[in-house]
């Protein structure tokens, strides 16, 4: 198994919420194939989708949700750049966007992800549909003209050749302790990307929760230890992505927050411990194939918030490798985070993902904490299977199955 090419695949810039801009890149596609000037807008997308984009904020400007992020796509997107296509966004084009009529709709019968953007114009039609993969543009036209068109989610078949059944958490220890360090350049870019961000969001925006930590920590109500250290950096990346600051996160498995959650509270805990930077990158490696192989069986866009369940329990995988720990204590602490945060739903992406972000980091490392102390739930407790691995699926499971209806009861009160 290439878990080197597994990850590169799977990590990837994102300029705001992913879903946001992935609705602009498919207006912006849209645009690109038929120019002119701008009469109306048309989005159809999945449920999951709408419920993740409806309340996130709009990089580089202080708007909200979807109807903007396709307008603003149309206007000013470059769709060359992908998931940061809204790079250089400035206030002439919201302006401008205010003006354009959005309609929006939910294709009940996606439910993967799924968005058709048709821009009208006055030079004709142009439409572009992205599928399976936020990125994955599968058709454009331009007035009647089919400019491209490709095999429907083919992106996404070819990573479903990944063996994800027949790999084991042990398989994936043993890749992070033994590959080569230079096969590890993108974990790299997360890293320093990820940091970044939490030194812009540091300042105080969204909810601010480092900013409430701290003032709490001056009050003596919380330690200055390295919990706080890893909540702190991490909730800062989280509002700086959430309220639409002009900065990129590095994004896996099409989320800058699960990118956020499964990277910094390794980052953080290996620089307080003064870990070599060669061991950080092996355990945001680990981090980050738990997430992919988590989110593999919960689905891109799960009624459970896979920020927690997927980039948490990784970053509880990466915080065992820098405490010692092998595969067995991995196991566990993956089986302490499904039974300790199971049930936590997806309401959207929005400044609130920084307060489960926050709870994340701290069911993180108290999960690695009981795996390195020798505890293990026990087996067929709840959800927790016979192993880590079958525990993920029940995940999925839970996710596919048991909360089938969660996003329309949510896409019902957003659209109160």
């Amino acid at each position: 198994m290439d878990f080197t090419q597994l990850l590169k695949s799977e990590i990837r810039p994102a300029l705001g919420v992913t879903e946001v801009g992935a609705i602009a890149l498919a207006t912006a596609r849209a645009y690109g194939a038929v120019g002119g000037e701008i009469l109306y807008i048309e989005v159809q997308m999945n449920g999951g989708l709408f419920k993740n984009s409806f309340s996130c904020g709009i990089p580089g400007t202080n708007e909200l949700g979807c109807k903007m992020a396709a307008a603003l796509g149309a206007v000013g997107g470059k769709w060359e750049l992908g998931l940061e296509c809204l790079k250089g966004i400035n206030q002439e084009h919201v302006e401008k966007a205010k003006k354009i009529p959005v309609a929006i709709s939910i294709a009940e019968d996606k439910d993967t992800i799924y968005i058709q953007g048709e821009i009208t114009t006055t030079r004709g039609v142009g439409i572009a549909r992205i599928e399976g993969i936020h990125d994955n543009i599968t058709y454009v036209a331009g007035d009647d003209e089919i400019l491209f068109q490709t095999k429907k989610g083919v992106e996404e078949e070819e990573k479903e050749l990944v063996p994800f059944d027949a790999i084991s958490i042990a398989d994936m220890v043993e890749y992070a302790s033994s590959v080569s360090i230079e096969e590890l350049d993108v974990i790299k870019e997360m890293t320093e990307m990820n940091c970044k961000l939490s030194q812009v969001g540091a300042v105080g925006v969204g909810l601010a929760i480092s900013s409430t930590l701290d003032a709490f920590r001056k009050k003596g109500i919380l330690g200055n230890d390295m919990i706080y250290d890893a909540q702190r950096l991490t909730c800062s990346a989280m509002d700086a992505r959430l309220s639409g600051l002009p900065d990129p996160a590095m994004s896996i498995v099409g989320s800058g927050s699960h990118g956020i959650l499964c990277s910094l509270p390794v980052v953080s805990y290996g620089r307080n411990i003064e870990a070599s930077e060669e061991a950080i990158l092996r355990a945001v490696a680990l981090s980050g194939l738990v997430t992919i192989y988590s989110k593999h069986y919960t689905g891109r866009l799960s009624p459970l918030c896979g920020c927690v369940l997927g980039g948490g329990s990784g970053a509880a995988a990466g915080l065992v490798f820098l405490m010692g720990g092998g595969a067995t204590e991995v196991s566990n602490a993956i089986n302490h985070m499904a039974a300790n945060l199971t049930g936590m739903i997806c309401d959207g992406g929005s400044i609130g993902c920084s307060l489960k972000a926050s709870a994340g980091v701290y069911s993180a490392f108290l999960s690695a904490m009981l795996a390195m102390n020798h505890t293990a739930i026990p087996q067929y407790l709840g959800v927790v299977g016979s192993s880590a691995e079958e525990t993920v699926k029940n995940l999925g499971r839970i996710s596919a199955e048991g909360m089938s209806g969660m996003d329309r009861i949510i896409i019902d009160i957003m659209q109160r």
